[in-house]
C-alpha cells in the first residue's frame, strides 16, 4: 500500500486524498451492506457508495464538459451566463480506480462477495500500483484474496512476468511510439496532406492505440506477476474479430465485462423485451464512450458502436433475413 501511495503521489500528492476518502467510504459501505438488517439499509449504503464515487468522477472529469455544453445550449436562446467553468486538474487513473471500488460494493450488495475486515488489504486493492492508472480493472473477487493470502516466490511466474514486461515495452516504445511520430505529424495539420496520406495515418493510429494500451496492460500484468499476483488478460487479438460484438469481447476486456456486469445487466440486460434490450445496449455504449473522455466526440463514438452492436444483435436473432455469423 505504501509503495502504491508513493507511486501515485509522485504525480501529485494532493490527489491521494481522493483515493483515501473513496477507500474509507467503500470499506465502510461494504461492511454496512453485508451486516445490514433490512433491505432499506443495504440500499442506503449502496447509494452512499455510488453517489460518493460517481460524484468525485463527475466533478473532476465531467464538470467542465457539462457546464460548457449547458452554456452552448442556452446561448442559442441569447442567454450568456458568466463563466461557470473551474480550473480542475483531472486526477490520473480516477476512472479506473472508481470502477474498481464500485464493483466491490455492488458485488457485496448482490451477495456475490463477502467484505474484507482487513482495511490494509482493501486500501491496497484500490491503490495497487501496477494497474492503478490504466487498468486492467480487477474485481475484488480476484485480487483481494491474492492480497490477503501469504505469497511465495515463484521462479516460473517471475520469468513470465519479465517476458511480459519486455513484450509490453516493445509494443509501447518500439511500435506505438514510432507510429505516433507519423500520426502526430499528419494530424497536426491535415490540410497539408492528401486523402490517402490521412487514411494511412488513421490506420496507423488504430494500431498505435492498440499497441500503446495493450503494451501498458502487459507491463502491468507482468509487474504484478513478479510479486505473485495474477491479473486477468485485457486484450485478445481484437483486430482479428469477425464482428463488433466479438471485438468488444477482446478489446479492453476488463472494461467491457465491467460495463456488461454492472451497467448493462443492472439496467435490465435482455430480460425485459427486445426494445428494452436495445435501449440498454445503446445506453451502455453511450456511457462507455463518455467514460473514455469528457467530450461529445466520445459520446458520438459510443453511439455509433451501440448502433452497430444493436444491428448485429438484430441480425443474429433474425437469421432468415440475412446469412450472419457472429
Amino acid at each position: 500500500m505504501v509503495a502504491s501511495y508513493i507511486f501515485y503521489a509522485w504525480w501529485d500528492w494532493r490527489f491521494l486524498s481522493l483515493i483515501i476518502i473513496s477507500s474509507i467510504i467503500d470499506y465502510t459501505a461494504g461492511l454496512k451492506i453485508y451486516n445490514a438488517e433490512t433491505e432499506r439499509q443495504r440500499k442506503l449504503w449502496l447509494i452512499i457508495s455510488l453517489v460518493a464515487n460517481l460524484g468525485f468522477l463527475s466533478i473532476f472529469k465531467y464538470y467542465n464538459f457539462f457546464v460548457d455544453s449547458f452554456v452552448q445550449a442556452v446561448g442559442i436562446f441569447g442567454w450568456q451566463p458568466n463563466d461557470l467553468t473551474l480550473d480542475i486538474i483531472l486526477p490520473v487513473g480516477i476512472s479506473f480506480y472508481t470502477f474498481q471500488t464500485l464493483s466491490y460494493t455492488i458485488d457485496i450488495y448482490r451477495r456475490d462477495f463477502k467484505p474484507t475486515n482487513n482495511i490494509l488489504s482493501f486500501f491496497t486493492y484500490i491503490a495497487f500500483f501496477p494497474q492503478l492508472v490504466a487498468g486492467p480493472i480487477e474485481r475484488a473477487s480476484n485480487l483481494l484474496p491474492q492480497i490477503e493470502k501469504k505469497r511465495f516466490f515463484k521462479k516460473e511466474w517471475f520469468n513470465e512476468g519479465i517476458v511480459q514486461i519486455l513484450i509490453g515495452l516493445f509494443r509501447k516504445i518500439v511500435i506505438a511510439d514510432t507510429l505516433a511520430i507519423y500520426v502526430d505529424t499528419i494530424y497536426s495539420d491535415t490540410s497539408l496532406y492528401n486523402s490517402s496520406t490521412i487514411l494511412l495515418a488513421t490506420i496507423f493510429y488504430a494500431f498505435q492505440i492498440y499497441f500503446d494500451f495493450s503494451g501498458y496492460s502487459d507491463i502491468a500484468i507482468g509487474t504484478a506477476k513478479l510479486m505473485g499476483f495474477k491479473f486477468h488478460q485485457n486484450f485478445n487479438l481484437p483486430y482479428f474479430s469477425k464482428s463488433l460484438t466479438e471485438f468488444w469481447r477482446k478489446w479492453h476486456m476488463s472494461l467491457s465485462y465491467w460495463l456488461r456486469d454492472y451497467l448493462y445487466i443492472s439496467l435490465g440486460g435482455n430480460r425485459k423485451g427486445i426494445k428494452i434490450t436495445y435501449r440498454n445496449l445503446m445506453l451502455t455504449m453511450l456511457l462507455g464512450g463518455l467514460w473514455h473522455g469528457s467530450s461529445w466526440n466520445f459520446i458520438i463514438w459510443g453511439g455509433i458502436h451501440g448502433l452497430v452492436l444493436g444491428i448485429e444483435k438484430f441480425l443474429k436473432s433474425n437469421p432468415n433475413l440475412v446469412s450472419y455469423k457472429n
